[in-house]
């Protein structure tokens, strides 16, 4: 994802070979993919997009996971059919390519995603977690919104100077790497300030050290360290929208 406020695009990582579990289908003109649990639930989850596009198989690995852990999970091309950044894509033309694409007006994707959960699939209690430019997106639904239950932001907040950043309407956790170049750790302190002078429900935010950008979804184990972090990161998702909904 890009620094909130000095628009870089981050580097993809790690790619997943995974096929997935899940369904493709169109909700009100907007492409989602659809995972449910064995077990009934009225508990369901909107998940957004990374910067590399609905389609990516780390983020629907990501869906099916919090499927197979008792929600339906949905996740909406937030870009709407454009383009999704590619890792191929010219870096110079970043800036322009992210001014159509604001988290802070998910809103619309957002009413389609939770629309179809209520209507079609019967959920009662709604969380939303997202990755990256996702993470923004969450952040942007807890302080813009008051139909979630919780939510979890992975490496992704609203700008800095946002003075709605600390508002949140229902419980967030905020997941970082510790070493982070997109997001460094004082925009972390400065979040963390923010939210302890403002916010009046419950928040968490966790640093793991020594992580990169995108750790929980886009990085391979690839020793013990990689292992903790990341399974941490994923249980510590679980287990917050376990005890929110």
């Amino acid at each position: 994802m890009a620094n909130a406020n000095n628009e870089t695009p981050c580097c993809i990582g790690d790619r997943l070979e995974y096929g997935s579990m899940g369904r493709e289908l169109k909700v009100g003109g907007v492409d989602m993919y659809l995972a449910t649990p064995k077990t009934p639930t009225k508990k369901g989850i909107v998940v957004y997009i990374d910067i590399f596009g609905w389609q990516m198989s780390n983020t629907r690995y990501m869906v099916d996971m919090i499927a197979n852990n008792g929600y339906v999970a949905i996740l909406p091309d937030a870009f709407q059919g454009e383009e999704p950044w590619t890792p191929t894509s010219d870096w110079s033309t970043f800036n322009e390519w992210m001014k159509t694409k604001d988290p802070n007006k998910i809103h619309t994707v957002a009413d389609a995603a939770v629309g179809y959960l209520q209507q079609e699939c019967g959920v009662e209690q709604l969380g939303c977690v997202g990755f990256c430019w996702g993470g923004r997106a969450v952040h942007a639904c807890l302080v813009d919104r008051k139909d979630f239950n919780c939510g979890v932001a992975f490496y992704g907040m609203r700008d800095k100077d946002d003075e709605k950043r600390g508002l949140l309407n229902a419980p967030g956790l905020f997941i970082f790497g510790g070493n982070d170049p997109v997001i460094p750790l004082d925009q972390v302190e400065t979040l963390k300030t923010e939210l302890k002078k403002s916010c009046k429900v419950d928040y968490h935010v966790t640093v793991y050290e020594g992580m990169p950008h995108g750790f929980a979804h886009r990085k391979k184990e690839e020793n013990d360290k990689d292992a903790a972090a990341i399974d941490g990161a994923r249980l510590e998702m679980l287990k917050w929208l376990e005890k929110y909904m």
